[in-house]
């Protein structure tokens, strides 16, 4: 027993020893913007935007089944992919000097562009004709091109882009693996500047997600967009660590997970000041953006991007609450589970809502999930809520939740639902804190004003009343502190993102104000 003793003793002593050493030596996280080396090509896509009549521009044949770029414009059919490569310059990322010349495309301009020089109609006859800067994305006829300067000013919203003078890259990495990133950002000679940052998953939104992505990398430099897909967010904030006595905007195309997703990174790289958020929204739901004026849901048919650099121009920045959830889970045989924390933006719901919540994205990530629209999701949320109206999973919810505001435990009826709202939508569009006669008596409801609102629903039956405003919620109250003692497993969401959260307390405090930009022509 002695000798056991010693061996294990000895044994703890030496993985403590390795643990304190891989500390000290642990390399904190290193994000880095990539960028892409043009030497090696275009950056081709197929997607809906040869939908249109196109020309090849090596060929000049007209395009039956081709590809574009998405950065700097040219379209190509299969065969003349590689001529492309080797002859026709890509977008460049970065150059030296304090200019830029027009980088011009030939042929297949936008509908109803009109020619800078005599402001008539381009691309009007049945060829590869006219010009198009993929920069200023100014178009001119080609008996026109002379008489304009070869010097790009960048355009009407030159604001949001960082100009390739601007930056400086560098080549990382080991042999094999070696790659550009942006070094640093210097300060252009023209003001107001505010670059924006375009974040989105290409897969978000049936495939959404790709469209912006490639549509933004047309207008701004092609390194300000990143796929989420393949980097984390971390990596494209590090543009606001470089670019320091400005203020960078971010852009998010996708739904409420991935804003509370992006703000947890800026908690996270500690940016002073947190730059202003907007959000594309794709998918469905998408309250947050509901809010702030931005729509209800994006998809490729409808995205204008000068339309939506139009609408940041005018947006106005607001603060708003965001709130920290400390899960503190109940001991099991004398075995206390490692407590959690995450953030909250818009709202959290423990009950039936999280539950349609939660099949519905059980169902989104199997293997038979393969029709990926809007109405089909729509379609899976209300079917998933009537059958809960007769299975009645969350009954008598009011026995296995209690809940405190501010320290005082409130008495519950019979539920199968309670809702932590920061902002005045949930359940994609409803504002249940002021329907009906008792919202014309409740408090005022503000997204920056350090306090919580908390309501109770009767069912899925209870849910659906709200969403088409025939009822409303039960009110439990305000708060700037949030405690919920679950005593049962139970469905549960934050912002979208749902699970199964066993036994535990939770608790919400305030955490900190972030900056998100409003639309003007949207309403709060």
């Amino acid at each position: 027993f002695s000798l056991c003793f010693q061996i294990t003793v000895y044994l703890g002593m030496f993985l403590f020893i390795i643990f304190l050493i891989w500390r000290c030596f642990k390399k904190p996280p290193v994000y880095e913007i990539p960028a892409r080396d043009i030497s090696k090509g275009h950056r081709w896509s197929v997607t809906d935007i040869l939908s249109r009549t196109g020309y090849c521009s090596i060929c000049e044949n007209l395009i039956v089944d081709g590809l574009f770029c998405d950065s700097c414009g040219i379209c190509v059919d299969h065969g003349c992919r590689s001529a492309a490569d080797k002859s026709v310059l890509c977008k460049i990322l970065s150059c030296t000097g304090s200019a830029i010349k027009h980088h011009w495309v030939k042929g297949n301009t936008s509908p109803n562009s009109l020619c800078t020089v005599c402001e008539k109609l381009c691309g009007l006859e049945a060829a590869l004709v006219d010009f198009r800067c993929c920069w200023c994305q100014r178009t001119v006829h080609t008996k026109c091109a002379d008489q304009l300067g070869n010097v790009c000013d960048l355009g009407s919203h030159r604001a949001f882009v960082v100009p390739p003078f601007c930056v400086r890259l560098r080549m990382v990495g080991w042999k094999g693996r070696r790659h550009l990133v942006v070094k640093e950002v210097a300060r252009p000679p023209f003001d107001p500047w505010n670059p924006l940052i375009v974040v989105a998953n290409r897969k978000s939104g049936n495939n959404d997600g790709e469209v912006i992505l490639s549509v933004f990398r047309g207008i701004l430099n092609p390194a300000q967009v990143i796929d989420l897909d393949e980097l984390p967010p971390e990596s494209a904030l590090e543009w606001c660590h470089l670019i320091q006595d400005h203020v960078c905007r971010v852009l998010v195309a996708g739904g409420d997970g991935t804003v509370n997703w992006v703000f947890t990174a800026m908690d996270k790289l500690k940016l002073q000041p947190p730059p202003p958020l907007c959000v594309l929204p794709l998918g469905t739901g998408n309250d947050f953006a509901r809010v702030f004026g931005w729509g209800e849901g994006y998809s490729s048919s409808d995205i204008n991007a000068l339309d939506i650099l139009n609408s940041l121009n005018r947006a106005r920045i607001q603060k708003i609450d965001r709130w920290k959830i400390h899960i503190s889970p109940q001991r099991r045989l004398g075995f206390a589970p490692p407590c959690q924390e995450m953030f909250m933006t818009n709202y959290a719901s423990v009950g039936v809502d999280a539950l349609v919540t939660l099949n519905f994205h059980k169902t989104r990530e199997s293997w038979l999930y393969l029709w990926k629209h809007r109405f089909f999701n729509k379609l899976l949320y209300f079917t998933y809520g009537t059958r809960d109206i007769l299975e009645k999973k969350c009954k008598n919810l009011h026995q296995k939740v209690r809940l405190w505001l501010d320290n005082e435990e409130v008495g519950l009826q019979e539920l199968e639902a309670i809702t932590v709202l920061n902002i005045p939508s949930w359940g994609a569009g409803v504002r249940p804190w002021h329907m009906g006669a008792g919202g014309q008596l409740a408090q005022p409801q503000r997204c920056d004003d350090g306090l919580l609102e908390v309501i109770g629903l009767y069912s899925s039956f209870h849910v659906a009343q709200l969403q088409i405003g025939m009822s409303e919620p039960i009110r439990l109250g305000q708060a700037r502190e949030v405690r919920m003692e679950l005593s049962e497993r139970l469905p549960m969401q934050v912002d979208g993102e749902p699970w199964e959260q066993a036994p535990a307390t939770l608790s919400f405090t305030f955490h900190c104000q972030a900056s998100v930009l409003v639309n003007q022509s949207g309403q709060l």
